[in-house]
C-alpha cells in the first residue's frame, strides 16, 4: 500500500503548478483522560500534550467538477510527563474532489491518500502510516453541513506491538451558529488494532489467567513486549478491537486568518477478549493561515 500511496503521490505533485502555496500553522494542547489506553483503572495515566503544526497546501481544477488538493505538513510534539512519547512526524497527502451540479449545494464527492513518517523517542513506536479515504460531503442548508467518511489506515512501526491495521467509518455535522462561530459533532466506528499498555503486575497476572482464562489464553497470543513507556516495567501490547469514538467542538473565528478551535472526544474500546479501554481528550488551538 505504501509503493502505491506514493507514486499516486508524485504523479500528483508533478500535476502542481509551483505557485500559489497557503501556508498555515496551528499550536495546541490536549489533555489526555487514560493516554496509557489502560483497562485497570487504578493504573490508568493521564498527561497533557504539547503540539505545533505547520501546514502547505496547494489545489489546481482540473476540469469544472475536478479539484486537485495535496497538502503536506510537519508536527511536534511533546508529552512531558511521558517524554518516550515524544515525537516529530512530517507527511503528504493528495486528495480528489469530483462536484455533483452547481451551486454551493451539490454534494462532494472525496477521495485520497497520505503518507506520513513518525519518529518517536521510544523508538520501537516509529514507522510509517498509510492512509485511503473515501467521502461524501453535503451543505444541507446556508448554515447546516454533513459529511460521512471511510478511511484505510496501516501503521508499519518498527516494534511488532505498534504495528497496526484498522478501517473507519465515520459521520459528522457542522453548524455555523453565528457570525463568528461554527460548532461541530460527530461519530465514528473502528474496527481493527490499536496499543494498549498495562503496569508490569497487572499484565503477568492476565498472562497467568488471573482475570480468567479468555484473557489469558488471548493475552499469549498477542504481540507485547516491556516498553516502560508509562514507568518501569510496563507492558505495551497490540489488541485486536472495535471502538466507538464521538466528538464535539466549537471553534471561534478571532479574524478571517485566525481561529480558535476547541474539542471533546470520548473513546470506547473493547477487545477481543471483552476488555476496555475507555479514553478522554480536551483540546484547544489556535489556527493561523497565511
Amino acid at each position: 500500500m505504501r509503493n502505491l500511496v506514493r507514486g499516486f503521490a508524485t504523479l500528483a505533485l508533478a500535476a502542481l503548478p509551483l505557485e500559489a502555496v497557503e501556508f498555515s500553522g496551528q499550536a495546541g494542547l490536549i489533555w489526555a483522560d487514560n493516554l496509557s489506553r489502560t483497562s485497570f483503572g487504578p493504573d490508568q495515566q493521564s498527561a497533557a500534550v504539547f503540539s505545533g503544526t505547520v501546514s502547505a497546501a496547494q489545489s489546481r481544477q482540473l476540469a469544472p467538477s475536478l479539484l486537485l488538493l495535496v497538502s503536506a505538513d510537519v508536527c511536534v510534539e511533546q508529552v512531558p510527563s511521558f517524554t518516550a512519547l515524544d515525537q516529530l512526524h512530517a507527511g503528504l497527502r493528495v486528495q480528489l474532489h469530483r462536484k455533483f451540479g452547481l451551486g454551493p449545494f451539490a454534494p462532494v464527492l472525496e477521495t485520497g491518500v497520505a503518507i506520513t513518517r513518525a519518529n518517536f523517542r521510544e523508538s520501537g513506536r516509529s514507522g510509517w502510516r498509510t492512509e485511503a479515504s473515501l467521502g461524501l460531503r453535503q451543505r444541507l442548508t446556508e448554515t447546516l453541513r454533513v459529511a460521512a467518511h471511510g478511511r484505510w489506515e496501516e501503521f508499519a512501526a518498527a516494534h511488532r506491538p505498534f504495528d497496526l491495521r484498522s478501517r473507519r467509518l465515520a459521520l459528522e455535522l457542522n453548524w455555523d451558529a453565528a457570525e463568528r462561530w461554527q460548532l461541530v459533532g460527530g461519530a465514528s466506528r473502528f474496527w481493527g488494532q490499536l496499543t494498549a499498555n498495562a503496569s508490569e503486575n497487572i499484565y503477568y497476572r492476565a498472562l497467568a489467567g488471573s482475570f480468567g482464562p479468555r484473557i489469558g489464553v488471548y493475552y499469549h497470543s498477542i504481540p507485547w513486549e516491556e516498553s516502560g513507556t508509562f514507568g518501569p516495567g510496563w507492558v505495551a501490547y497490540r489488541v485486536d478491537c472495535s471502538a466507538d469514538f464521538w466528538w464535539l467542538g466549537a471553534t471561534f473565528a478571532l479574524s478571517a486568518k485566525t481561529s480558535l478551535p476547541f474539542r471533546y472526544e470520548a473513546v470506547k474500546v473493547v477487545n477481543r477478549a471483552a476488555v476496555r479501554y475507555d479514553s478522554a481528550f480536551w483540546s484547544l488551538s489556535v489556527v493561523r493561515r497565511f
